[in-house]
């Protein structure tokens, strides 16, 4: 338990501490009217986006303090999956596509009523879409295409990526929390992602899984249900 505690405690200081020199970096700059004038607006996206991966990284520890304290972490309420997905996606896609990662969104007009909690499904799509940016940094085409569809039983929201894909070993712990692949050229992070996004899925009455791809890359199914009529 103790080696645990102590790998978590430096990956967490390592989570935090790469977006926090960064933030001062770039601040600073601002501040003090340092580096090309002409790139003042890309210093304060930096700021920005590395002001979001924090905030995720929060957000992901105060979850899993959450859930072993047994606490809520969603409140379903009827509604439109589809305008939510597209309001999540339109938030995250200035940090995204600041960190070189295109987002393809493909949401039709009319689905039919879900229930859901729309913070629970932005940190969902938050999580998988960071793991997209993250895993596909080594590859030429870096991309995540976000799918939303009628389901016989409610929606399902897809997201792929063009990053390598997750090999056969790692699928049976891929939502277990603080587990990480072993490769060490693997992006830092504490593991909880995936495991806080299945459990907010299934918070909501619905469903986060690996779905079968037939195309390079992960591809994620989140399945929220129908609305119950009142």
């Amino acid at each position: 338990l103790a080696r645990e505690r102590g790998r978590f405690a430096a990956a967490a200081a390592h989570e935090l501490k790469t977006p926090l020199a960064s933030l001062r970096l770039h601040s600073e700059m601002l501040a003090e009217g340092l580096g090309d004038p002409r790139q003042k607006g890309v210093y304060a996206a930096r700021v920005a986006s590395e002001s979001g991966r924090l905030g995720r990284v929060v957000s992901n520890m105060l979850d899993l303090a959450r859930l072993e304290r047994g606490a809520k972490i969603a409140s379903p309420q009827p509604g439109d999956a589809g305008a939510a997905v597209e309001r999540c996606v339109e938030r995250l896609r200035p940090s995204l596509s600041d960190a070189g990662l295109e987002i393809d969104a493909s949401i039709p007009d009319s689905l039919p009523s879900v229930s859901f909690d729309e913070d629970a499904l932005c940190q969902i799509l938050d999580n998988l879409l960071d793991n997209a940016e993250k895993y596909s940094r080594s590859q030429a085409e870096r991309r995540a295409e976000i799918r939303v569809r009628a389901a016989d039983d409610g929606v399902e929201i897809l997201v792929s990526d063009t990053g390598p894909g997750i090999p056969s070993p790692v699928r049976r712990s891929l939502f277990r929390a603080f587990r990480r692949p072993k490769d060490d050229d693997a992006p830092a992070g504490l593991g909880l992602g995936l495991a806080l996004a299945r459990s907010l899925a299934r918070a909501q009455g619905g469903e986060l899984a690996l779905a079968d791809s037939h195309t390079a890359g992960a591809c994620f199914v989140l399945t929220l249900p129908t609305a119950k009529s009142s």
